[in-house]
């Protein structure tokens, strides 16, 4: 069988049952994308965007976001994130709060990424012991 030889209103049908076209004054609050509900519920583009504290992909992060050691405390800001035009993450250069010249922390001392903040499993003493990142032209 073919889609030509379907009978009107088949799953594949974008209509109702039968063909008939679908009420959708009569569908629930929340139905389509653009209809989030009713008053007081958020609008789409806020459904859209993560918390503060959410998971998210390393090209999320924004510059000047905190960077969190292990222990809890604050280490310094991202100074950017190092990865390739692929999506391939390699690490961050942190500004370590301490001073001097930003840290390439690899990708594998990362254990998470949020919006508010980059947690890393290492230390301020670790941080400062990592090798300077290379400032390109």
């Amino acid at each position: 069988m073919t889609d030509f030889d379907r009978n009107p209103g088949s799953i594949d049908d974008p209509g109702g049952p039968g063909g008939q076209d679908v009420d959708v004054s009569r569908l629930p609050p929340g139905d389509t994308a653009g209809d989030t509900g009713g008053p007081g519920e958020p609008e789409i583009a806020e459904l859209d965007l993560p918390g503060p504290d959410d998971p998210v992909a390393w090209s999320y992060v924004e510059p000047g976001t905190e960077v969190v050691g292990r222990d809890g405390n604050r280490l310094g800001k991202v100074d950017r994130m190092l990865g390739t035009d692929e999506g391939i993450f390699h690490g961050i250069a942190v500004d370590p709060r301490a001073g001097g010249r930003s840290r390439m922390v690899p990708s594998s001392a990362v254990t998470r990424l949020t919006p508010s903040s980059v947690q890393i499993s290492l230390d301020a003493d670790a941080l400062q012991a990592l090798d300077e990142v290379e400032e390109f032209g």
